[in-house]
């Protein structure tokens, strides 16, 4: 039955996207958030207690009719700076025979024997839905992302969130590729998320560009700060960072950059600028130039992430006699298809 309805899947998504039940926010089928994983995927578990499986198992190679190969499976979670979300892992190995594909991957919440959700294997964490199955498993390890498509294949169900943290089943089904061999799929009980058992990959919240944004400041009105981290051609990272406020009663910015960052910092500092002079933009090109501008440094200011909607911000503006202190701030603008989390 669930092979007949995989050919609806398409319509199904279709018609869901055209009545806005599905937006580009979700499109990526991740029941986790984005941001939660950066740079690279973990390599292993963080220890015994995080490993949920680590099973050698028997699959058929390419074109047999038999299991005559052996794959290494293990399955853990990685936690969320984002408090409730984690991330299961799935790393494949293959450790005897001919060659093995990637299998097809399916999920459903609670304790099932016919998951109807179609599930992806996700390699990298900028990939969206592109999933691994039919991929060549290789002889060394390789970590997978779990992702599952919110609607499942005969449209009775739904998958979200608070499915994919507590218990659900995942089965990796190589029965297309060899019907005779492997007509059922392997089954794994994927036990809840429990933060104490199951660590972040890094200790703090990795800035990236999904961290992008416009961030307000609770209890300060028409202030806020605006965050842009980029990508230049050699790899590396740049920061820009606006704060909006006010001096002496009047609307005002300061801004700092910094370039050259190594992927997967999760703390920067910058060293921000007052600008004065020059003419409001109405008055036109040629109005004044880059020497009317008077630019002073005022300090540094220190950005943190503490999860995918927050900024711990400290500053230090003894230079520019304003003072230092730290405020938190909060996503108020999400990056369109691009967002960090797009369930909170």
């Amino acid at each position: 039955m669930r092979y007949f309805l995989l050919a609806l899947t398409f319509l199904i998504v279709g018609r869901a996207a055209a009545t806005g039940e599905i937006n580009v926010l979700t499109d990526l089928k991740s029941p986790f958030p984005p941001g939660c994983v950066a740079v690279d995927l973990p390599s292993a578990p963080a220890s015994p207690a995080n490993t949920l499986f680590n099973e050698n198992i028997s699959v058929p190679s390419i074109g047999s009719t038999s299991k005559d190969a052996q794959v290494q499976v293990t399955i853990w979670r990685t936690g969320c700076h984002d408090e409730g979300y984690s991330v299961v892992m799935v790393r494949l190995q293959k450790t005897s025979g001919d060659p093995v594909l990637v299998p097809k991957v399916y999920a459903e919440a609670g304790e099932t024997t016919l998951p109807m959700h179609v599930a992806q294997l996700i390699r990298h964490p900028a990939v969206g839905n592109v999933g691994a199955s039919a991929n060549i498993i290789n002889e060394t390890p390789v970590t997978y992302m779990l992702g599952v498509d919110p609607f499942s294949l005969d449209g009775a169900t739904e998958f979200g969130p608070d499915d994919y943290n507590g218990v659900f089943t995942l089965e990796l089904f190589w029965g297309d590729y060899s019907p005779i061999a492997a007509p059922n799929g392997e089954r794994f009980i994927i036990e809840p998320y429990v933060p104490e058992l199951d660590p972040t990959q890094d200790p703090y919240q990795v800035l990236h560009g999904r961290m992008s944004g416009q961030y307000t400041v609770d209890g300060i009105p028409f202030s806020g700060l605006v965050l842009q981290i980029g990508e230049a051609f050699d790899d590396t990272n740049n920061v820009t960072a606006i704060l909006f406020t006010y001096f002496e009663g009047a609307p005002f910015w300061v801004i700092g950059s910094r370039a050259g960052l190594e992927p997967g910092f999760d703390i920067v500092t910058l060293d921000m600028l007052e600008l004065y002079g020059g003419e409001f933009i109405t008055s036109g090109p040629g109005s004044f130039s880059e020497e009317d501008v008077d630019i002073f440094s005022i300090g540094t200011m220190t950005i943190e992430a503490l999860d995918c909607n927050r900024l711990l911000v400290s500053y230090d503006f003894a230079e520019g006699e304003l003072g230092e202190g730290s405020f938190e701030a909060e996503r108020l603008i999400r990056t369109a298809g691009y967002d960090c989390n797009p369930w909170e």
